[in-house]
């Protein structure tokens, strides 16, 4: 699976998931490839201004894998709440083209939960998905503002849409 391939599929699940917190999503970078110097990445915008961004990193040797959280992330923690989101968003679509997906500690990585989303797909390359975040100009809520929401079942019938984007090469 290409690098691209991957960044197609959660983005497509970012828009499937409309999550009412969420009011875009887009992709950016220049490069096909992580270690570049414009990786590829998916930005997903928040109502506070703030954004979360899943980039292709080239995988560290000391990743160590960790569990998914029980309870919600606050706001403040973008970076550790769009890996959380992306994890439930794959649980949820299972995608043929990937086989597994975990979150992954970093050593060096400072985060409350996770660094990164480590996927493996069916082909058996490996991906790996750093997550950052920068702020917005209205300040973080305290505790989530839609504790409520579930990812609906447009989710798990991604693929089916027309246009959504295909996780495999058309063979011509």
């Amino acid at each position: 699976m290409q690098v691209t391939q991957a960044l197609d599929i959660m983005e497509a699940l970012f828009q499937a998931a409309e999550h009412p917190d969420v009011t875009a999503v887009e992709r950016y970078g220049q490069d096909a490839q992580p270690g570049g110097q414009s990786p590829p990445g998916v930005k997903v915008l928040h109502r506070s201004g703030s954004a979360a961004m899943l980039w292709a990193a080239l995988p560290p040797r000391d990743v160590t894998p960790v569990p998914l959280p029980s309870e919600p992330l606050p706001p403040k923690w973008r970076a550790a709440r769009i890996l959380v989101l992306a994890h439930q968003l794959l649980d949820a679509a299972r995608p043929d083209a990937i086989r597994s997906w975990e979150l992954c500690r970093q050593a060096g990585v400072e985060s409350p939960v996770a660094a990164a989303l480590g996927i493996t797909a069916s082909d058996g390359s490996v991906i790996y998905l750093r997550a950052t975040s920068a702020s917005g100009s209205a300040a973080e809520p305290e505790t989530d503002p839609y504790p409520d929401y579930q990812i609906p079942q447009g989710v798990r019938e991604w693929h089916l849409r027309a246009g959504a984007p295909s996780a495999e090469p058309v063979s011509a």
